[in-house]
C-alpha cells in the first residue's frame, strides 16, 4: 500500500508558489537528508496554456490525484500520467505539463 504520510519530518514553512499562486509545494525534509516536495497544480485555461518547470537535479514527479500531460524536455510528444503513476526528469532539465484538473504531486528529489 502507497505511503498516505510522512513521519518524524520537517516542513518548510515558506511555499514555492509560481504562476500567480496556480502552483504551490512545500518542501519535506527527512531525517537522512532528502527531500520531497508536495505540491498542487491548478487546471490551465486560456490564460495559461501549459506550465513550464526547470529541474536542478533529477526528480521523480509522482501524481496522486488528477491527471495531467507531461512532455520532458528532448522529448516529442506528450504523454500521459494518472493518480499512481510517476515519470522521471534529469537534473538540469525540465519539462511541460498541462492539465484540465487539479493535479496533487510529490517530488522526490533524487539528486
Amino acid at each position: 500500500m502507497p505511503t498516505t504520510t510522512y513521519d518524524q519530518v520537517s516542513v518548510v514553512k515558506k511555499a514555492t508558489i509560481s504562476y500567480d499562486g496556480r502552483c504551490s509545494s512545500h518542501t519535506v525534509l527527512f531525517e537522512d537528508g532528502s527531500k520531497k516536495m508536495l505540491g498542487v497544480i491548478l487546471p490551465c485555461d486560456e490564460s495559461v496554456h501549459e506550465y513550464e518547470f526547470a529541474t536542478h537535479t533529477s526528480e521523480r514527479m509522482e501524481i496522486i490525484s488528477g491527471e495531467c500531460e507531461v512532455k520532458i524536455t528532448g522529448e516529442e510528444e506528450y504523454s500521459y500520467y494518472r493518480a499512481g503513476q510517476a515519470f522521471l526528469v534529469a537534473g538540469d532539465s525540465g519539462f511541460s505539463l498541462r492539465t484540465d484538473q487539479i493535479v496533487q504531486y510529490v517530488c522526490h528529489l533524487e539528486g
